[in-house]
């Protein structure tokens, strides 16, 4: 077959949108109750510094098509928060574990190949 005989939309067939779900909204009154619920139940005290975390969690879930991808979200939070320390800074505020306990406090869906509670997966 030569390539004056295929037309070009057999040679480069187009991409079909693909039908999703509409990714949640999870900055809401209730899930920020449930936010502090959780950590007073857990004997945290949230500070503005906690909080900042938590929404850089909530904002990723919120535009994440995929967010099982436990090493990815790691290595952004550190990347987000390596003025105040990083990794350090982030086990301060969160000793068992940033994403582990984000993801109870929030009830947000359990991190691919989670095994360990401090690490948040099985690497």
């Amino acid at each position: 077959m030569m390539f004056s005989d295929v037309s070009l939309d057999e040679m480069f067939p187009r991409a079909h949108a693909v039908m999703r779900a509409p990714l949640p909204t999870l900055k809401t009154k209730d899930v920020y109750q449930l936010i502090r619920t959780n950590a007073v139940e857990r004997g945290m005290t949230l500070t503005a510094e906690h909080m900042a975390v938590i929404n850089f969690i909530l904002d990723f879930y919120e535009h994440c098509d995929d967010c099982q991808n436990a090493r990815m979200l790691a290595d952004m939070l550190q990347n987000e928060f390596l003025p105040q320390g990083g990794r350090k800074y982030l086990y301060q505020l969160f000793p068992d574990g940033p994403l582990s306990t984000i993801h109870d406090i929030a009830e947000l869906p359990k991190l691919g190949n989670e095994t360990d509670k401090s690490f948040g997966t099985n690497w």
